[in-house]
């Protein structure tokens, strides 16, 4: 409808400006049209063509308004008569809390306005009108339909801090909260702000805004000023400045999130002049040239991985070529913090792809720059790295019945997916030794170097490094396992064998299931076919679900300490333990066993225990 819009001002103002027979006839033929498609040829033919022809008409038929001159940042410079006749941008519709949200920030600025002239201070940069607006990812998902409930506010003529300040000082009267509150549903209002918290500049580590976090009608809101950064060559720290809405645009880390939402205007305002044609095109680009953009704040290099993967776009050549610089690699891992690494990672991996974002990271050579080891100068073989992740990627969306069924006995939640992306992002790490390993093994062995990596490099979470620790030592006792059973080498009674298997499993650990992944990718990795590893993984999980060992690592013994004691007449010891771990074998042997038969068999084997 906007495109149709679009076209029927354009007709407007061709036959008011041309005023000849052939453009009211072509303006008379195009409005009969219903097809769509001949009404978006007629849009770009007319914008495309007939533009030209009228740049004449428009300086000699008109007295033109005096041009006003604004300086654009590396923006193609455009005439006056071309800005006239160029399409207008898309609209966006705010919801009603967000309208809500609107109303009362322009308000506060009105508050502040009317404030400092009747005391007649300000600490406002400028006395000009305060121009708020919804900057960067809000406005991006909003142009693609998608809900966000986290809003970026730019501030022309002052901080954060300072405007943050003075909305909790208006909202604190509760007649100014009060005429908020209709309309919108009671719950979503039973607090207005939750808490108004500053982050202090740190531009050491490239977080160079002062910015105030808050929580305003169940939104979480971002206020920050409008700046400008100056880099030095020989200095990681800015110079952060009050910039124009221009400027900051420009300093955004891609086109698609440089697009405005001006909240006075109640417009669209794309000011590096590419962002809405890159979110039509699918492209991630960088406003300014992209090598100085990635060197200002390397993170950058991550985030333009996670839009991509996130959004299906493509990076653009002059793009990606400065992602892959060394310069920039050097200062990812120097400048920018390991935690805000590790969090733009999680974000990845959590997103609706996470297959792209780690072939974009194999494509563009970052696994050791992400993955660095810190320790020595061991190094990660990364070159069968796609064998993993494409395994995993394959076992999550293949529709072949076997690899279904590993699927859904393996992967049955978001969550357990999650950490299975984890887990093939340190694939490559997942089979070096750890530093200083000995044969026989210490008492205490050092942690394997996924683990290293992970804490040392991306400051991950310790459920992710447990995974990572016994993932890494698990595989290695799970494909022989699962081999030895397929080619019935394992000795015993078919009860034997399910006590044998259930014991390996329990000393995986619950996280077991993302063991066997991992066993997967190694098998995969080491050169074996996809569909003959879950082939065989299909049998082997098979045979776990029909002898109801799924979750042996959840099996609690039949009896208690108490009952133990009381049976053999002993006082509790360390002997408690290992009774305890007989009571869950013979559990696992005699899967119907009851209390009195397994307190019988511990008095049998009395003697093992040392009473």
């Amino acid at each position: 409808m906007s495109r149709v819009r679009s076209l029927e001002s354009l007709l407007d103002s061709l036959v008011i400006k041309s005023r000849t027979p052939l453009a009211r006839s072509l303006a008379s033929s195009i409005r009969q049209t219903s097809s769509p498609k001949l009404l978006h040829l007629s849009y770009h033919t007319l914008t495309s063509h007939w533009n030209p022809l009228m740049r004449g008409r428009d300086i000699h038929s008109h007295s033109p308004e005096p041009q006003t001159k604004r300086r654009r940042i590396s923006s193609p410079a455009r005439s006056g008569s071309l800005e006239v006749m160029a399409p207008p941008h898309p609209t966006i519709q705010l919801t009603p809390i967000e309208s809500t949200l609107r109303t009362l920030l322009l308000d506060v600025a009105q508050y502040i306005s009317q404030r400092d002239a009747a005391d007649g201070s300000s600490d406002v940069v400028s006395p000009r009108e305060t121009v708020l607006r919804f900057t960067g990812g809000w406005v991006r998902d909003k142009l693609l339909g998608v809900d966000s409930h986290d809003i970026d506010v730019g501030i022309s003529s002052m901080t954060g801090y300072q405007f943050g300040m003075a909305l909790k000082e208006y909202l604190d009267d509760p007649q100014n909260l009060e005429k908020y509150k209709k309309g919108l549903p009671s719950e979503e209002m039973s607090e207005a702000i939750v808490s108004l918290h500053k982050i202090e500049a740190n531009p050491e580590k490239s977080k160079h805004l002062e910015t105030v976090t808050t929580k305003i009608f169940g939104m979480d809101i971002d206020l920050v000023n409008l700046r400008k950064e100056t880099y030095s060559d020989d200095s990681r720290n800015p110079q952060m400045e009050f910039g124009t809405a221009e400027e900051d645009a420009m300093r955004r880390d891609a086109t698609i999130n440089a697009l405005f939402y001006n909240l006075n205007e109640s417009k669209l305002e794309d000011f590096t002049q590419r962002g809405l044609d890159d979110m039509e095109k699918h492209i991630i680009r960088t406003p300014l040239e992209p090598y100085q953009t990635f060197k200002d704040d390397p993170l950058r290099v991550l985030r333009l991985i996670r839009f991509a993967s996130r959004l299906g776009y493509e990076i653009d050549p002059e793009t990606e070529a400065a992602m892959q610089n060394e310069d920039i690699s050097v200062a990812l891992k120097l400048k920018i913090s390991k935690e805000r690494v590790g969090t733009e990672l999680e974000k990845m991996l959590r997103g609706p792809d996470p297959h792209h974002a780690l072939k974009l990271i194999n494509r563009l050579n970052l696994h050791s720059t992400i993955f660095a080891n810190h320790q020595d100068e061991v190094t990660a073989d990364t070159s069968t790295w796609p064998l993993a992740y494409d395994a995993l990627a394959k076992l999550l969306q293949s529709d072949i019945d076997t690899v279904q069924r590993v699927r859904s006995l393996l992967l049955p939640s978001e969550h357990c997916v999650y950490y299975a992306w984890m887990v093939a992002a340190f694939a490559p790490w997942t089979s070096i030794s750890p530093r200083g390993s000995t044969d026989p093994p210490k008492p205490r062995p050092p942690p394997v170097r996924a683990v290293e990596v992970g804490r040392d490099s991306l400051r991950t979470d310790n459920k992710t490094l447990t995974i990572l620790r016994d993932a890494s030592y698990n595989y290695k006792d799970i494909i022989p396992c699962k081999s030895s059973l397929l080619g019935k080498t394992i000795n015993g009674s078919p009860a034997e064998i399910r006590q044998t298997i259930g014991l390996r499993i329990r000393s995986w650990g619950r996280d077991w299931k993302l063991c066997v992944i991992l066993a997967i990718m190694q098998e995969i990795m080491q050169g074996r076919d996809f569909d003959t590893v879950t082939k065989e993984y299909d049998q082997f999980l098979l045979y776990i679900v029909e002898n109801d060992l799924k979750d042996v690592c959840d099996l609690k013994p039949i009896v208690n300490g108490g009952d133990i004691m009381a049976a053999l007449g002993a006082k509790k010891g360390p002997w408690m333990s290992r009774a305890t771990t007989f009571v869950v074998e013979w559990q696992l042997l005699n899967p119907n066993t009851d209390k009195e038969a397994t307190l019988e068999e511990i008095k049998r084997r009395r003697s093992e225990l040392g009473l």
